[in-house]
């Protein structure tokens, strides 16, 4: 079971999404702030993050820096946002965003982007250990 990482602040979307990705079939962990995205990344090691940018105790973008930095730059993230602030999208793309979405999202589209996320990794996997 392909484990994913919703890190989101408001309380409300990460229930949702968290119901929509168990519903289709997937393991879910929830964290409202970046420190603990930071620390759960490390310990659980899912194999896809949901990251909103705007959190408590460190930006999304802050975080996946600190997480490339780490040797975990092999986890995809998919941002999640509400600000409209085209710099954002450009700081994402160049921390080699798997996606980026901004709110309010189609749930649909989202879940199509982890799912493409996800094979296309197990994809790169498999041609590796080839």
């Amino acid at each position: 079971m392909k484990k994913i990482l919703i890190a989101e602040d408001d309380e409300k979307i990460a229930a949702a999404l968290e119901i929509r990705l168990k519903a289709a079939g997937y393991e879910v962990k929830t964290v409202a702030d970046g420190l603990r995205s930071y620390l759960r990344a490390h310990t659980w090691t899912p194999d896809l993050i949901l990251m909103d940018i705007y959190m408590p105790i460190g930006s999304g973008l802050d975080v996946a820096q600190e997480l490339k930095d780490a040797g975990l730059a092999d986890i995809p993230i998919i941002f999640i946002t509400a600000s409209k602030q085209e710099s954002l999208r450009e700081r994402a793309e160049a921390l080699n965003a798997a996606g980026f979405f901004e709110k309010p999202f189609d749930t649909e589209k989202l879940l199509a982007a982890i799912t493409r996320t996800l094979q296309s990794r197990h994809s790169m996997i498999q041609e590796i250990t080839k």
